[in-house]
């Protein structure tokens, strides 16, 4: 489909997804990494010493466990994946990939948002106001764009093709 058939709203939902998708990525990575060190702290394994070892004993001490931060992080690589996946549909104005793909997406990726915000300490998050609200803001965004704001493109383009 040539760019010029696609709605624009379409392209820039795309490159805001590819961005989201690349931001819980980050975060997910970093999840892991923090996990596989608070199972070092927790079996009294730790490689370095300072200030390191004592934020992680911290996080510990405060009820943080490895498992939570992995299964954030699980649900933040299928968030990755739904919405890198949904770019393509997104820009092919597929329904099944694009908007149910993406529409899965969102609600991972509020999932994700969620769950950082209850599960993990004060400490851990550092996360301004703002930061927390986009965060919450723009999972509902692409699931209201997706279904309401673009559902008659992709509904036209799926009556062309079939």
């Amino acid at each position: 489909m040539a760019a010029s058939d696609r709605p624009g709203g379409l392209t820039a939902l795309s490159v805001l997804n590819g961005f989201f998708a690349l931001a819980v990525g980050g975060t997910t990575i970093q999840r892991f990494m923090t996990s596989y060190d608070l199972m070092e702290v927790a079996e009294g394994e730790v490689r370095g010493r300072g200030w390191r070892r004592r934020y992680l004993k911290s996080l510990l001490d405060e009820g943080l466990t490895p498992m939570d931060l992995q299964i954030l992080a699980l649900i933040g690589l299928v968030a990755t994946l739904l919405l890198l996946v949904s770019i393509w549909g997104l820009l092919k104005r597929n329904n099944l990939i694009g908007r149910w793909l993406g529409t899965l997406g969102g609600i991972a990726l509020a999932a994700f948002y969620i769950l950082n915000i209850d599960w993990l300490p004060e400490t851990y998050l550092r996360g301004s106001g703002l930061s927390i609200a986009r965060q919450i803001f723009y999972p509902l965004f692409l699931i209201f764009m997706l279904h309401v704001i673009f559902r008659r493109d992709f509904l036209q383009a799926q009556g062309k093709s079939g």
